[in-house]
């Protein structure tokens, strides 16, 4: 996507695992969603950061993509959805879906063909407890030091979700 930053429609957990439902992503991530289905390797790299504009007043926080292809997915969390970021920390995958119509049956399934069109991310605790850090250590001259506590507490919780919940 080359920068761009979009937003996730749907955060949630489904039993054991946290997902994102991203539909601006759809026609990018369908190439690699088939090379994986196909028992291809796809290589990516993920990182989690924040983006301060402190002439605005805003804070986001981004989850970046980098696939091997020499492409990048850049999903972005503004403040009202960091809650939902504190419960994703609990797990080690994250299922990236482009279709809201892939969560079925009252929103307690994922459908089957998710396995196809959606993309299993692993590893995305570990960013989560990077960002933790990262916000802990904002210089104090940004004056968003009580943000960035709010922030650092948030990803540190050890309040889990509950399973079979939409977060936002």
């Amino acid at each position: 996507m080359g920068g761009l930053i979009v937003y996730p429609d749907i955060i949630g957990t489904l039993g054991d695992t946290c997902f994102l439902v991203v539909p601006a992503i759809k026609n990018e991530m369908a190439g690699y969603a088939e090379r994986q289905a196909m028992g291809g390797e796809v290589g990516y790299r993920l990182d989690w950061n924040l983006v301060i504009i402190k002439s605005l007043g805003i804070c986001l926080i981004t989850f970046e993509i980098l696939w091997d292809d020499g492409n990048i997915t850049i999903i972005g969390f503004k403040q009202n959805t960091w809650e939902q970021l504190g419960n994703l920390i609990y797990y080690r995958n994250l299922l990236l879906l482009p279709d809201r119509g892939l969560i079925e049956d009252n929103n307690s399934l994922i459908s089957p063909v998710a396995a196809r069109e959606g993309f299993l991310l692993k590893g995305i605790d570990k960013g989560l407890v990077s960002l933790a850090n990262k916000a802990a250590n904002i210089p104090p001259d940004l004056n968003i030091r009580g943000l960035m506590t709010h922030l650092a507490d948030l990803l540190n919780s050890t309040r889990k979700a509950g399973r079979d919940t939409f977060l936002i």
